[in-house]
C-alpha cells in the first residue's frame, strides 16, 4: 500500500478510532500509522483537542443574558 493510501485509510478511521469503534486489527493498524506519520498524528491531536473543547464548551451553562438575546432574535416560522 502506498503512503497516500494509508493516510487516506487513516482519515477514514479517524472518527471511529476516536469513538473507539474499530476492531482490534483496525485499531492496531491505525496506531501503527499514527506512530510513523507526523501529518496524521497532528490531525489526530487536532481532532482529539477539538472534541475536548466542544465537550467543555457544551458543559458550560449559557449566561442568562445570552439566552435572552438569542430568544429575541428568533423569528416565527
Amino acid at each position: 500500500m502506498e503512503f497516500d493510501e494509508i493516510c487516506d485509510k487513516c482519515e477514514e478511521w479517524m472518527q471511529p478510532y476516536l469513538d473507539r469503534e474499530l476492531d482490534d486489527a483496525e485499531r492496531a493498524e491505525a496506531e501503527k500509522h499514527l506512530d510513523g506519520c507526523g501529518y496524521c498524528r497532528k490531525r489526530y491531536r487536532f481532532e482529539e483537542s477539538l472534541r475536548i473543547f466542544v465537550r467543555d464548551v457544551c458543559s458550560e451553562e449559557m449566561p442568562l443574558e445570552l439566552k435572552q438575546k438569542l430568544a429575541a432574535l428568533r423569528t416565527p416560522l
